[in-house]
């Protein structure tokens, strides 16, 4: 097939682009924005007085390192507020000094929460029930000191003098009625039906009335109707969860950890939607659909939506250099843009290159969490502090295991079978949940015929115990995995333990997402086919017929009976390798086949497009509902022991039984292709970014 362009309209893809060498080339000559001023106020509260959160301070962490070291923000210009220091009054203080008395017309301003939120009714009135977001206060007597409500929010933010504002707000407002879900710690607190506004917040609100010329029924209908200054960016919606999770090391709010890495690794020409839209991906690995973020704004309809509406950013990075030790042989290293799945499992001897001309590798030889440190591999070099690094050699042990954590609502005999039955299990390790990170949880599946009018007393005893199953790190069910009523914790790991095997094979292949920081010159797209008219061989893409979903930021969504395809575009001077693996919305391990004049189809030669399948019809989004991946593995090299052990077999969705084998598989042959560049032990794969490229598409069966 002829080299066809690919289409550039806004919205059309509903797939990632790869990082590849010629948008590497345009984005090293972008410089910060130097003509606007760029203000921010980041607020994280993990201590309250009566309960605690554990990853707000990491977020503004992750902000700040962000700002600062991809969009240009000065730290003098960012004011930060946890803890204590984040009361209600001390928050709108500097809310009203450091953004509204400073910001100028067309000055970038941004606002970050992170900590517990709430609904809250203020009032008499339906209206009056609104979201809250709590500060630090203690609370007094027959009131509610401690928020900010959100009709005071609205009007600080339309108290600005610029419209280039974004605000983040990673707190929830859903309370369910308990604080830890599955392996989750939620953002949100129960409400109080006999709270009330403290004075100074009323008389706070009328003086921001009176500067703004709306009175509060304005401000009510300007929130619902999403006419927000700027542009809002929420972590969930009234209605969701939202939650913070612990990582290798460190603990982070799910939305905040997911956005901020996306961001280091996006292109000039990547729009929030797009980031967002990956950021949703990343959050559905651990909750399923329970937590999506949305975006909000009267500019979020904006063509196109720049991040934090900063029209120039620093090129992509996967961290920065933040001190210098030894006489500048020793690096210390935040690593907030790798991905996370692949920092948790990051492995000393991993190679990062600084991001100029002519500076030296680092090796990376201690982390902890985000924090690594690493020798230079010259004799002298010239490390800086704020130089960025990107990826050149990704390590990991060839002994990754599948983490699962124990539900903490099983009872004690339960947890002690499932520890130990999980963990004679090859390359699986079980811990409580809340205590570690985890891939997934073991827990008893919830018993849906119980009588909503009965509380729990009432029904105790009257409905046999429900099976067990696996679940995402926020409990939600992980298809075909419910064992039947009365099973024994044992004899339910023990039916697990295949599906286990093909989730491991999941996070190896996860391991090699790396399609904003290859050095192959590779594009793909996952698109809507439209069965009624043949693909034409022409040399304008566009002149194909396609179906286009736009993206809106949420995780793409495709219903049963959908055609899709991938679209693959080699702008390498090579040929280049490829296959194709995911799990199915079932959860079974699958291969792709794609066939070229009735052959199999392993590679795609130097400027030329693949369409995956050819035929419209052969790839068909079919029930039940649920999540999906795909894994698209490009190389330089064949995947000579992977394809030994695909064999031959019919029809373009093939499952694998051996899922687990074909993934360590393409880990080694990715392995093999990397060397000599690399001097890894035996004990770990050591993957070259100049030889591969995964792109990874997850998207929801509706």
């Amino acid at each position: 097939m002829k080299r066809r362009s690919l289409l550039q309209a806004a919205g059309i893809f509903c797939g990632a682009w790869g990082a590849n060498q010629l948008l590497l080339n345009r984005a090293a000559q972008v410089l910060a924005e130097p003509t606007s001023r760029k203000l921010a106020l980041l607020v994280g509260i993990n201590q309250y007085r009566n309960i605690s959160l554990n990853g707000c301070l990491t977020d503004i962490e992750l902000q700040k390192a962000l700002l600062v070291h991809r969009f240009g923000f000065q730290p003098s210009d960012i004011v930060v507020l946890t803890n204590q220091k984040a009361t209600r009054s001390q928050i709108e203080t500097a809310f009203t000094e450091h953004l509204i008395r400073q910001a100028k017309p067309n000055d970038v301003v941004v606002f970050h929460f992170s900590g517990f939120g709430s609904l809250q009714k203020l009032g008499a009135t339906a209206d009056d029930i609104q979201p809250v977001l709590l500060t630090a206060d203690a609370p007094k007597e027959d009131t509610i000191a401690n928020v900010i409500s959100q009709d005071t929010l609205l009007l600080l933010l339309r108290s600005l003098s610029t419209s280039q504002v974004t605000t983040i707000l990673d707190a929830g407002y859903f309370y369910p009625g308990y604080s830890q879900r599955g392996n989750l710690k939620l953002r949100s607190r129960p409400s109080d039906p006999a709270s009330q506004l403290v004075v100074e917040e009323l008389e706070f609100q009328e003086t921001l009335l009176a500067n703004t010329g709306l009175d509060l029924t304005q401000a009510r209908v300007q929130w619902r109707s999403g006419q927000l200054p700027g542009v809002v960016l929420s972590a969930a919606n009234a209605q969701q969860f939202t939650s913070e999770s612990p990582w290798n090391g460190f603990n982070a709010g799910l939305f905040t950890y997911a956005l901020t890495q996306q961001l280091w690794q996006a292109m000039p020409e990547t729009t929030l939607r797009v980031s967002l839209r990956q950021a949703a991906e990343l959050i559905a690995k651990r909750v399923d659909a329970t937590q999506q973020p949305i975006l909000l704004g009267q500019k979020s309809r904006d063509r196109p939506l720049k991040p934090y509406q900063v029209a120039t950013i620093q090129p992509p990075a996967d961290g920065v250099i933040t001190a210098i030790e030894e006489s500048g042989k020793i690096a210390q290293l935040w690593l907030g843009g790798l991905p996370p799945q692949v920092l948790e499992a990051y492995s000393p001897g991993a190679v990062l290159k600084v991001d100029e001309i002519d500076q030296p590798l680092l090796q990376v030889f201690e982390r902890n969490g985000l924090i690594a440190k690493a020798r230079s591999l010259a004799e002298s070099p010239n490390l800086q502090i704020g130089q960025r690094v990107r990826e050149s050699i990704r390590t990991f042990s060839k002994e990754i295991r599948l983490a699962i954590a124990i539900d903490a609502t099983l009872n004690r005999v339960e947890r002690v079978d499932a520890i130990s039955a999980l963990s004679g299990l090859p390359r699986v390790s079980a811990a409580i949940a809340g205590e570690q990170a985890a891939d997934y949880l073991f827990s008893k599946v919830e018993e849906t015929t119980q009588v909503a009018s009965l509380n729990s007393d009432a029904i105790k005893g009257t409905i046999p115990p429900a099976g067990y199953g696996l679940f995402s790190q926020g409990h939600d069910a992980i298809a075909s995995t419910a064992g039947e009523s009365g099973e024994a914790v044992k004899l339910a790991v023990r039916r697990l333990a295949p599906r286990l095997q093909t989730l491991l094979g999941a996070k190896l292949l996860n391991l090699t997402a790396n399609s904003m920081a290859s050095q192959l010159a590779i594009r793909a797209s996952l698109e809507v086919a439209d069965s009624k008219v043949e693909i034409q061989q022409t040399e304008n893409l566009s002149d194909r017929s396609v179906n286009a979903i736009p993206s809106d930021g949420r995780l793409l969504s495709f219903p049963i009976g959908t055609l899709i395809r991938l679209c693959i575009d080699n702008c390498d001077s090579i040929l280049v390798h490829f296959l194709i693996l995911g799990l199915d919305n079932q959860g079974s391990g699958v291969v792709l086949n794609p066939m070229q004049n009735s052959q199999p189809q392993t590679s795609i030669a130097s400027n030329e497009t693949a369409i995956v399948p050819q035929s419209p019809t052969d790839w068909i989004i079919q029930s039940p509902i649920g999540l999906s991946e795909i894994y698209l593995i490009c190389s330089r090299a064949p995947f000579q022991q992977a394809q030994a052990l695909l064999g031959s077999g019919t029809g373009f969705v093939r499952s694998l039984p051996n899922f687990l084998d074909v993934a360590q598989a393409v880990l080694q042959d990715l392995h093999q292709t990397s060397q000599p560049s690399n001097n890894a032990s035996d004990l770990l794969f050591a993957l070259d970014v100049n030889v591969w490229t995964t792109f990874r598409f997850t998207y929801q069966v509706v």
